[in-house]
């Protein structure tokens, strides 16, 4: 095989590999949640610099462009603490989703070069 068929058969195994890793994301995206959007934040400290003898536990999240904190009960922070964590990786998961798409993408972009012939009498000079 040439250079060439080398690169392209190179390409194609890598873009194969792209399209499985993208439906271990696409699965994972596709599946049930009960997610919270915002993130989960521990607070150890009070105004004035002070030690809090247990933790505070809050939910952060912007809202018009305004950060909002929400304080959650002991009651209800496992569940909260599960849902925020559910959000943070279906999030990872769409940014890594959205990676591998353009990886692939380019991946046959780069196949598409690597494959033309173009006859002799149509080559731009």
């Amino acid at each position: 095989m040439n250079e060439n068929g080398d690169n392209i058969s190179k390409i194609k195994a890598r873009i194969k590999h792209l399209i499985k890793q993208r439906g271990l994301s696409e699965k994972y995206l596709l599946a049930h949640h009960i997610l919270i959007n915002a993130s989960f934040i521990k607070m150890d400290g009070l105004a004035h610099g002070k030690k809090r003898k247990t933790p505070a536990y809050y939910l952060s999240r912007k809202i018009d462009g305004v950060t909002k904190l929400t304080y959650i009960k002991t009651k209800d922070l496992t569940i909260v603490r599960r849902r925020a964590l559910a959000y943070k990786y279906y999030i990872q998961n769409l940014a890594k989703f959205v990676k591998i798409s353009k990886e692939i993408e380019a991946s046959f972009r780069e196949l598409a070069i690597l494959s033309l012939e173009v006859p002799d009498g149509y080559k731009w000079k």
